[in-house]
């Protein structure tokens, strides 16, 4: 088209208006490089949780193992400290120490930090589970996890 002639505009098509509304009703996409601090910091608190959890277990597995096979119970103290089997005690006494000391740092983020995806509020909610004791909390842990379970089911 040379500079002399008119330019004629053209309307869009009934159809490709339908299309551009259509789209700007559908939600955005999450950015890739977007990352939910919400969703961070739960996750690491969930996370924590589950490697206390499973250290417990393993504190557990070991002592039975000692009350089985070393009589732990009936030995002294000296005793107990000779048993090869009971320096597991240390190295996942060590551990514990370790995700205390991290739990100090994520704890006050998980109550500041909001979550901007669902994501990050589902990851939130999830953080929260951990965090009551469904044995103490035996009318709000179920409420709360069926509330979660709810929400999963209506924004998904």
């Amino acid at each position: 088209m040379s500079d002399s002639e008119p330019a004629t505009t053209r309307l869009p098509s009934r159809r490709r208006l339908l299309q551009t509304a259509t789209a700007c009703t559908l939600p955005w996409p999450p950015l890739i490089d977007t990352v939910d601090p919400g969703k961070v910091v739960a996750e690491r608190y969930c996370a924590l949780e589950q490697e206390q959890r499973r250290l417990y277990t393993a504190w557990s597995d070991v002592e039975s193992w000692l009350h089985r096979h070393r009589n732990w119970p009936r030995l002294t103290e000296a005793e107990q400290a000779a048993v090869p089997e009971a320096a597991q005690f240390r190295v996942i006494e060590d551990q514990l120490d370790a995700i205390d000391k991290q739990y100090d740092a994520v704890l006050p983020l998980l109550k500041s930090t909001s979550a901007t995806t669902r994501d990050g509020l589902f990851a939130r909610l999830d953080a929260l589970l951990w965090f009551l004791n469904p044995h103490d909390n035996e009318d709000a842990y179920p409420l709360l996890q069926s509330c979660q379970d709810d929400l999963k089911r209506l924004w998904r």
